[in-house]
């Protein structure tokens, strides 16, 4: 037997036996008092209080660490255009798109174009591009089955990201 398999079974064989011993102990202190009771019930309540007290002191312990991290609430730590809510809204977005949440081109282009809204309140703002006046009327269109929002690549999306910037956050 090796010294690892040993180390370990050795405090559950221990605990095992004083569960056991308890039990026996309970039954000769039963016994004084002219109250018999059959061995194997006490013997296997002893090794399951043994196996329990084991368990819960000398059990290895796990590989996983199941405390969860600390949540930080304070305020600066988030980066300066993650304040933004259209940002934020973006985000909440592309987050659905995984496997058990769907996220369509017309919810994105209809995100975008609600950012556009906001943007246009801006009277410095430059004038939008054609192609995503263009994706935006489309997703914003009433008759959405005769009028399919095509995808979106990565590199469009940026594109229209930067163009919907403002000042400060374009120079990113």
């Amino acid at each position: 037997m090796s010294d690892d398999l040993r180390n370990e079974l050795l405090p559950l064989l221990w605990r095992l036996g004083a569960g056991v011993a308890m039990a026996l102990t309970g039954v000769g202190v039963c016994a004084v008092f002219d109250l018999l009771i059959p061995l194997p019930g006490p013997i296997a309540a002893g090794l399951v209080i043994g196996a329990a007290w084991w368990a819960l002191h000398d059990a290895p312990p796990r590989a996983d660490d199941v405390d969860a991290p600390r949540v930080d609430l304070d305020a600066d730590y988030a980066l300066p255009h993650a304040r933004d809510m259209r940002v934020r809204r973006l985000e909440d977005l592309i987050h659905g798109a995984q496997p058990s949440r769907r996220m369509t081109s017309r919810g994105l282009a209809r995100t975008l174009g609600d950012i556009a809204d906001e943007r246009a309140t801006d009277p410095a703002a430059a004038p939008l591009s054609d192609g995503l006046r263009h994706l935006i009327a489309e997703a914003r269109h009433p008759d959405a089955e005769n009028h399919p929002v095509g995808p979106i690549d990565r590199r469009t999306l940026h594109r229209y990201l930067r163009e919907l910037a403002t000042g400060e956050e374009r120079d990113r």
